[in-house]
């Protein structure tokens, strides 16, 4: 585990859009909740198609993000393909909040390239937030729609 302070853990929380226009006391209650990781390069912060229990804030290091392609069979089945890379994550990025939020097995897996210093909110604390602070909602939201955005954007890049 990392060394981090509450007030370094409350300013990148802060700085998150989830969580952004809340009070200083809001954003403090969250920074309670929020863990301190290390990964060493090779580690899987998140496994492709298994259950993610944590929302994870890159701290610092990077990380690559990837996902086993299907190919379609003969007999008009799916099978597994090869490992394609979606792209890098790095300080700021958030990773498994979708799973978190839907409970449905990780679309991509997240492997530390470097040493990762990351922020964990595992899914328990996170629906506790949820009950006693409704206004994230809208917040949770406006983060997801952002993010469907920039992954539409990405598709009309033509390599």
């Amino acid at each position: 585990m990392s060394d981090v302070s509450r007030a370094e853990t409350t300013r990148i929380v802060a700085g998150m859009p989830l969580f952004s226009g809340l009070t200083k006391r809001q954003l403090a209650s969250i920074a309670k909740v929020v863990d301190h990781q290390t990964f060493q390069p090779g580690d899987v912060l998140i496994r492709e198609q298994q259950d993610v229990q944590r929302l994870i804030i890159i701290r610092s290091g990077a990380a690559a993000v990837t996902r086993r392609g299907m190919i379609g069979r003969g007999d008009g089945g799916l099978e597994q393909g090869a490992i394609r890379r979606l792209g890098t994550v790095g300080p700021g990025d958030v990773v498994g909040e979708l799973s978190l939020i839907d409970g449905q097995a990780a679309s991509a897996s997240v492997v530390a390239e470097t040493p990762v210093d990351a922020l964990l909110l595992y899914r328990t604390r996170f629906n506790k937030l949820l009950a006693a602070m409704p206004e994230l909602y809208p917040r949770l939201l406006v983060g997801m729609a952002a993010r469907i955005r920039a992954i539409d954007r990405q598709a009309d890049i033509i390599a």
